[in-house]
């Protein structure tokens, strides 16, 4: 069976300890300088703060590179209620699901597929496709061999815990969805050696 090619970013559905996500999140600040942001983009934090809320930009894709969340929702523009996203050169605020304990589910992208056989190693985020912007959402999935094949690895951002069970989702087959925790995660990611972030290292 083939699954459908839609990436949707991150989502998250539940905690690590099994309860269902509880919707909870914080706001952060978006400066004009951030990229093209929406709903299921994996956002960093720069460091800096604006009117009281911290600043997110884009995640970069790759090994040793931070997640401080994921994006649920964009704030209302009381100039442009129907903006569903922030693009490059604006400027806003939106809300970040930045718990490390949250699972989220990602579609592994179309270069390779999987199995279970996946899950218990680390992956990365690949940006093959482009933010959404008719709906606002993330084109950002996991990169199941497009350059980065999964390994158990600490230094990569995500960790394979499991595979989405529905019906429409083959897990052989390209393009699956997959349960993942941010395993590099800025509030708990480890400075090994003052040089190289790790998170948790798959097995």
């Amino acid at each position: 069976m083939s699954n459908s090619d839609t990436p949707f970013g991150l989502k998250p559905i539940e905690h690590l300890n099994g309860s269902p996500w509880n919707g909870v999140t914080r706001k952060f600040r978006v400066d004009a300088t951030a990229g093209d942001l929406g709903i299921g983009d994996p956002v960093v934090w720069n460091g800096s703060g604006n009117n009281g809320y911290p600043e997110v930009v884009l995640a970069t894709a790759g090994a040793e590179n931070k997640i401080t969340g994921v994006i649920t929702s964009v704030e209302p523009d009381p100039d442009n209620l129907d903006k569903l996203y922030i693009a490059s050169a604006d400027s806003g605020y939106v809300n970040v699901c930045c718990d490390p304990d949250v699972i989220f589910e990602i579609q592994g992208c179309s270069d390779s597929a999987l199995s279970s056989d996946s899950i218990g190693l680390n992956a990365v985020i690949v940006k093959t496709h482009s933010l959404d912007t008719t709906y606002g959402i993330s084109g950002v999935e996991m990169d199941s061999g497009a350059s980065t094949s999964p390994s158990a690895d600490g230094s990569y951002q995500l960790l394979i815990i499991g595979g989405v069970d529905r019906e429409d989702n083959d897990l052989t087959a390209v393009n699956a969805k997959w349960k993942v925790l941010i395993s590099l995660h800025s509030f708990r990611a480890i400075d090994t050696d003052n040089s190289t972030e790790e998170g948790a290292t798959g097995v």
